[in-house]
């Protein structure tokens, strides 16, 4: 479902919550008369890789995951977007083909910026770009660290891994001082390159060394300086 959006209710949003608000309010009313509010209901395909890279998207609301499939034919989860996040940015920029799957995980809402409106914008306002590749840089980041990961022995790995997820929304979630991970274990699994059994056993001793909490799928990191010591920890056995 898609319709025009009305300037007022989302414009407060983007400038608060993403790489737009670096924009001129007359800039950001422009984009918003030119782009597209989508709908999307929990498991709908936002895109899929190979698709034209057209447009990047800005979300209001709900979680998004992009992924792509392995030559086993198994899901890997490479990155989650949630509430004011961008992606679809790489085709956006370079004009070729969408890079992996992205699919929502939940009911949420995504505001849509094509290339052809956003391009001429970013160039005559370089601040804006610089953030929006800030945010790519850190994606290529967290995707090079997530490979290096896949070396280490399982508890490191998963520690690791939800140190990574808590840093992703701490743009979002600054001020809370025990990250809240709303993830289920075979989510964390495919993003983690783990089975969800090893993924069940791995939270199970995080949470007997009293690092984090489990209530249903979401994971609460209860002590930040004693998960780091385990994800920092010199090991080559896996448990």
């Amino acid at each position: 479902m898609r319709r025009r959006p009305s300037p007022d209710p989302v414009r407060p949003f983007l400038m608060k919550n993403s790489f737009l608000g670096r924009l001129p309010a007359v800039v950001i009313v422009a984009l918003l008369e030119k782009g597209e509010i989508r709908r999307l209901a929990k498991g709908a395909i936002v895109y899929e890789r190979g698709d034209p890279g057209h447009s990047l998207m800005v979300v209001i609301k709900g979680r998004i995951k992009l992924s792509n499939t392995s030559v086993d034919g198994n899901e890997v989860i490479l990155h989650f977007v949630g509430v004011g996040d961008v992606f679809g940015e790489i085709a956006a920029l370079d004009g070729k083909e969408r890079a992996a799957d992205a699919i929502a995980l939940e009911d949420s809402v995504v505001f849509v910026v094509y290339t052809r409106d956003l391009l001429p914008t970013l160039i005559a306002h370089p601040h804006a770009m610089l953030e929006l590749l800030q945010a790519l840089c850190e994606r290529i980041r967290a995707g090079a660290a997530m490979i290096e990961d896949n070396v280490l022995e399982m508890r490191r790995r998963t520690a690791r891994g939800l140190l990574r997820l808590a840093r992703q929304q701490g743009g979002r979630k600054a001020d809370r001082t025990q990250p809240q991970l709303k993830i289920s274990q075979e989510e964390l699994g495919k993003y983690l390159g783990m089975s969800r059994g090893n993924v069940n056993r791995q939270l199970r001793q995080l949470k007997i060394a009293n690092v984090i909490r489990i209530r249903g799928t979401a994971i609460t990191i209860t002590h930040h300086r004693g998960l780091v010591d385990i994800a920092e920890a010199s090991s080559t056995k896996n448990r």
